[in-house]
């Protein structure tokens, strides 16, 4: 199958195949480099988010205990109260709202713009209880003092993102409670080939989880051109070598199969070949030198063809005329003979003088060498017979209806002899009765039918006498050689056999 394809794509299948597994290689090491730097790159992020978490632990944990310290000392009265307030405003950071609770759940005093109409019930512990807030966004913690009361502090989400250091712009940070989100860092790709990477760390015991995600390049420019340098080589290989192959092989190759194909129609003419190869100039000159061998011995073949073809020619030339001699040797003999042995004399002319035109007439299709024409052959045969046929068959009548038909001397040899022994039986035992001999072709190319009907073939004269038994026995032996049943219809008196004729030109074309 792959012998169909042109050279250049037989070229281009062996280079992509020779390639194939360094492309394969380089593939699977990049892959395998991306991967490493991909785990890499999440081990880095989860080193940060736990960074991170931690210094948001601290803030959390740190102004937890500034809240606890103050809630227990909230207990007096409302000027003391305020102090604390003040205080804890100063220790806390910018923009923090607090408020102190008592045992009792009662307000006891807050800082500025703190509500304290949606708090959830306190548990009752003295630990740290933390709660994302969506609006305005930050985190509320709650913390219990030893004496029953309790405080709750606020820390904005400008203060949570402000205390996270190190997180630069490739990489986003939220925090995450159930289906609360509080993002405080946003980050975008910075190239093409960046890659999200997202770990998380808990905070505060797992309360809230701290979700970092860092866009990082697990390949790069060069591994990527790494992975493409196999593609790379083969465009490049493919390229060059078909140009190679086409300007040192193909093209040359090309208009030397032009020149010789146009050889049988016209001498060689090779063209001035515009390569640098050596064996292609070699071929073309090997090209040149077998077409004048050819040539020389085209020139010999004819010479010898025509010299045989005169000489077949003068040999049936000459058997032409040693029949016809033979011929007017029996007729000089006939003259001086009455009866029966004018008869055999007579009988003996007919079948030389057939023998005689199948080599004339053999001899003037020679020259197309297309065998006997049939036609031809048995009118004329016909035409002796009656010129030759005894007194009582001076009327003898036959009809012809032939094609077209060419058979070989091999053939026109029995046939011709086959029709002079049927006709010479009919002109003796039934010379009033026409005949009608007729040929026509079959379904095979290379077979024809040739039919003889007579109503004289049925008659008592035709089929009792001594002469119908050597017919039988001489037609039996002519049907031998054109290897072909003689079949008779002896009711219709009709005889019929099949011969081999030369199939015609057109016929052979189809």
């Amino acid at each position: 199958m792959i012998a169909r394809f042109s050279s250049g794509t037989k070229m281009l299948v062996i280079m992509t195949v020779a390639l194939l597994p360094l492309g394969i290689v380089a593939l699977f090491a990049s892959i395998q480099s991306a991967h490493d730097k991909r785990l890499q790159h999440e081990g880095d992020a989860r080193l940060i988010a736990t960074a991170e978490a931690r210094q948001l632990d601290l803030v959390i944990i740190r102004s937890a205990n500034v809240v606890r310290a103050a809630a227990f000392a909230s207990g007096g009265d409302g000027t003391q109260c305020s102090r604390i307030v003040a205080r804890v405003a100063h220790a806390l950071p910018n923009d923090a709202r607090f408020a102190f609770f008592g045992p009792d759940g009662q307000l006891r005093c807050a800082s500025t713009g703190f509500g304290s109409g949606d708090l959830p019930p306190v548990r009752g512990n003295i630990g740290i209880e933390l709660l994302l807030l969506d609006k305005p966004g930050g985190i509320r913690f709650t913390v219990g003092a030893s004496d029953g009361s309790y405080g709750v502090g606020e820390l904005p989400q400008a203060q949570l993102a402000g205390s996270i250091s190190g997180s630069g712009g490739n990489q986003s940070v939220l925090l995450r409670q159930g289906a609360a989100r509080l993002p405080l860092v946003g980050a975008h790709p910075a190239g093409p080939l960046d890659q999200p990477i997202t770990v998380s760390a808990p905070i505060a015991g797992g309360q809230i989880n701290l979700v970092a995600t860092i866009f990082a390049s697990t390949i790069s420019v060069i591994e990527v051109l790494l992975v493409l340098l196999p593609l790379l080589m083969w465009a490049a290989a493919a390229i060059i070598g078909w140009s190679v192959v086409q300007g040192l092989l193909l093209r040359p190759l090309g208009q030397l199969q032009r020149s010789v194909a146009q050889l049988g129609s016209e001498p060689l003419s090779l063209p001035r070949l515009q390569t640098p190869a050596t064996e292609i100039s070699a071929l073309a000159d090997s090209f040149r030198h077998a077409a004048e061998q050819i040539a020389t011995r085209e020139l010999a073949l004819e010479e010898g063809l025509s010299r045989q073809v005169r000489l077949t020619r003068e040999v049936h030339h000459r058997v032409k005329n040693n029949l016809q001699v033979v011929a007017s040797l029996i007729a000089l003999h006939a003259r001086g003979s009455n009866g029966d042995v004018a008869a055999a004399y007579a009988s003996i002319q007919r079948r030389v003088d057939a023998l005689a035109v199948v080599h004339r007439n053999h001899y003037a299709e020679l020259e197309e060498n297309r065998g006997v024409a049939l036609r031809s052959l048995i009118g004329e045969l016909t035409s002796n017979l009656r010129a030759t046929a005894p007194p009582e068959a001076s009327h003898f009548h036959i009809t012809l209806d032939m094609a077209a038909v060419h058979v070989s001397q091999d053939v026109a040899v029995p046939v011709a002899f086959l029709l002079t022994e049927m006709l010479e039986l009919l002109m003796i035992a039934a010379p009033a009765d026409p005949v009608m001999i007729s040929v026509r072709t079959t379904d095979r190319p290379d077979r024809a039918l040739m039919t003889i009907r007579a109503a004289g073939l049925a008659s008592a004269a035709a089929t009792g006498s001594a002469a119908r038994q050597r017919f039988d026995r001489i037609a039996g032996g002519l049907a031998r050689q054109l290897r072909s049943p003689l079949t008779l219809d002896e009711d219709g008196g009709r005889y019929a056999i099949e011969i081999m004729i030369v199939p015609d030109e057109a016929q052979e074309i189809d």
